[in-house]
């Protein structure tokens, strides 16, 4: 089962939970490296020699400042040392997709610079989860009850995928910093309360988009294999 229908089945397990808090993002960084592992004899064989640490909620730093990240793998024998070779931040949009895409864009293009300023060959990704439902009411208590303007969703939504499928992806270590090497746009149906479901219709990312789940990790994957195996 790929990592998206597993997120979605995590969903289920956890209805009402708050997107905020940081266990969805956990489990989905679960997910991942359970992907990239499978995908990439090259990244399974370091981990499990623990010469490569896949790390939950590392505080990544740079020459100026720390970043909390959702993913990364770092190489373990240059402890103290916190050296990521790849990492992968998790963004979701709820509800008010108008306001919030534009906040997520600037804190991907932010999280990419400061990656790369941590280290210019690192592999950055980046998931960014969508929902459709107009019926979804933020668990936290200042949400409880408000209105929401009427508004075509299903355009939004296309929207919304469309503002993340037009960031550029870095293929060199020379390129710009504000720029991801691979990023996914996994879209759900999810009211806060009725079960999730993993939308696959022309709303979601297809197989021939770069955002697309696949394509991210092989683009992942590639790019690892292409600037530390080779």
């Amino acid at each position: 089962m790929r990592a998206p229908q597993r997120y979605v089945d995590w969903i289920n397990a956890h209805l009402g939970f708050n997107p905020r808090a940081q266990k969805n993002s956990d489990a989905l960084s679960d997910f991942i490296v359970d992907y990239l592992c499978a995908a990439s004899s090259a990244i399974e064989r370091l981990v499990r020699s623990e010469e490569l640490a896949p790390l939950k909620n590392a505080s990544v730093s740079t020459s100026v400042t720390v970043r909390n990240v959702d993913l990364v793998f770092y190489e373990k024998h240059l402890l103290p040392k916190l050296s990521v070779r790849v990492s992968v931040e998790h963004k979701i949009l709820m509800t008010a997709h108008g306001k919030a895409r534009k906040n997520r864009y600037g804190d991907i293009i932010a999280y990419c610079n400061h990656m790369h300023n941590h280290r210019r060959d690192c592999v950055v990704g980046a998931t960014v989860v969508i929902n459709t439902s107009p019926l979804y009411e933020n668990p936290d208590a200042f949400a409880r009850g408000l209105e929401r303007k009427t508004f075509k969703m299903e355009k939004v939504v296309k929207d919304t995928v469309r503002v993340f499928e037009g960031i550029p992806l870095r293929e060199s270590s020379e390129e710009p910093n504000d720029q991801p090497e691979a990023l996914t746009v996994i879209v759900v149906n999810y009211d806060g309360v009725h079960p999730a479901s993993l939308v696959a219709s022309e709303l979601a990312p297809q197989k021939t988009s770069h955002v697309h789940y696949d394509n991210f990790i092989t683009q992942l994957v590639a790019t690892y294999e292409r600037r530390f195996c080779e």
